[in-house]
């Protein structure tokens, strides 16, 4: 059986072979990829990726296939695109297409390209339609539509982006409508799948994470008191607006609070070049932190590496994932993983990952109930941490059955397996 992987980005150990950037982002799909590694499979593999240019090469036991696409502009459709991924499945010839994510055009490029399009089997990571209709949800409105310099030269207000977003779902739209597979998670993906198309056969794959957030565990005598980590603030679906005004309600009453967030940094922080291309949303969280006197609390540390990210999980009095939407949450997982005391919006999957009983979650985007969610942890931890341990407990039992690396991949090549039959019948039935 010959499996093919669509990915958004090159796989960090091919990348580390062909001596070429890495990326700290999809990290599940590096331990994937290295959960598969470890079994002695009966199938060949092969991975593309998106590229400044394209080319073909061989990574041990691996085929690698770049195909060229300008990934800063996700929300453009490139006919090229489908034109060359005729070329890679001619030269590679896939039983299964499993293409990961719905979030860029090249999904629908893969798709259409393959001229048997229920050979593909597509896997939501995000689900766009959704993300698209709350993208500027909690944002104050008359920040909507102002313009930085930045903004302006780019075309790119958080306006616009939004409006890129609805494009971006019109092509998840399109390409789940003609897949014949698609895989998914929570409640918010199987839905999607059900309502774009009805006769796709669903079915249910966990992620596998990053092997070092399988190692080691929280321990309260560590960590540093009243602080919170939070894994990316760089727009504003990832609701750090909301944050920051949970933060000025707990400011009087926890004066040694601090905040670290990691990802990419968009205020202005880093330089005159940083400062003169921030975005409005940049701009906008940088006059919510002075308006709320909240900014001398805050650290940002620009992207990390797995380890990094792993010493900020254990060394903070709590996780909070603040998004006003998400499908399955990496960082989350990666918290239960390890233990870490978590606090989330209920928003979209996220009571799929962290139920009540493994952690803390909050109603409607509410800045007042994020700030008592933090407050319940803060507190317990201070008065001794019999709720916050219980839970932290069940969070790392169900994590580590969800995201079981030898479940997931046994399940993973069940799966390529089931639609490979199915072709095959369809074939010898004509």
């Amino acid at each position: 059986m010959r499996v093919l992987w669509v990915c958004n980005q090159c796989v960090g150990q091919i990348a580390e072979k062909l001596n070429i950037p890495g990326s700290n982002k999809e990290g599940w799909l590096n331990g994937l990829f290295d959960a598969l590694s470890a079994k002695d499979l009966q199938m060949d593999l092969g991975i593309c990726y998106p590229a400044d240019a394209n080319y073909n090469n061989i990574v041990g036991d691996t085929d690698v296939f770049a195909f060229e696409e300008d990934t800063a502009h996700p929300e453009i459709y490139d006919p090229k695109t489908e034109e060359r991924f005729k070329e890679i499945y001619s030269e590679f010839r896939p039983d299964v297409v499993h293409i990961f994510g719905t979030e860029y055009a090249h999904t629908l490029a893969a798709v259409k390209a393959l001229g048997n399009p229920s050979k593909a089997l597509i896997g939501f990571q995000g689900v766009m339609g959704a993300l698209a209709k709350e993208y500027l949800t909690g944002v104050d409105e008359e920040w909507i539509h102002k313009n930085t310099f930045r903004d302006s030269l780019k075309s790119d207000n958080m306006d616009a982006q939004k409006k890129k977003f609805e494009l971006r779902a019109e092509h998840e739209k399109e390409a789940v409508a003609l897949a014949g597979y698609v895989t998914g998670r929570t409640k918010l993906d199987r839905e999607y799948t059900h309502k774009l198309n009805p006769g796709a056969e669903y079915l249910f794959l966990n992620e596998t994470m990053r092997s070092i957030f399988y190692e080691d565990e929280w321990d309260e005598d560590e960590i540093v008191r009243h602080s919170i980590f939070v894994s990316q603030c760089d727009y504003p679906i990832k609701g750090f607006h909301i944050l920051t005004k949970a933060l000025g309600l707990l400011k009087e009453e926890y004066p040694d609070l601090t905040v670290r967030v990691a990802g990419n940094t968009i205020t202005g922080v880093g330089g005159l070049k940083k400062k003169i291309l921030i975005p409005t949303y940049g701009k906008y969280l940088n006059e919510l932190m002075k308006e709320e006197g909240v900014q001398e609390k805050i650290t940002f540390l620009g992207p990390l590496s797995a380890d990094e990210m792993k010493k900020e999980y254990l060394r903070a009095n709590v996780f909070v994932l603040s998004s006003v939407m998400e499908n399955s949450p990496n960082s989350l997982a990666e918290a239960m993983l390890l233990g870490v005391p978590s606090v989330a919006g209920n928003v979209g999957g996220v009571s799929d990952i962290l139920s009540e009983d493994c952690g803390f979650l909050y109603e409607n985007n509410d800045p007042k109930l994020l700030a008592d969610a933090v407050r319940t942890v803060f507190k317990d931890l201070d008065a001794g941490g019999e709720k916050v341990r219980e839970r932290t407990g069940k969070a790392k039992t169900s994590a580590r059955e969800k995201h079981n690396k030898d479940a997931n991949v046994k399940r993973l090549l069940e799966m390529y397996q089931e639609i490979h039959q199915n072709e095959q019948m369809k074939e010898n039935n004509g």
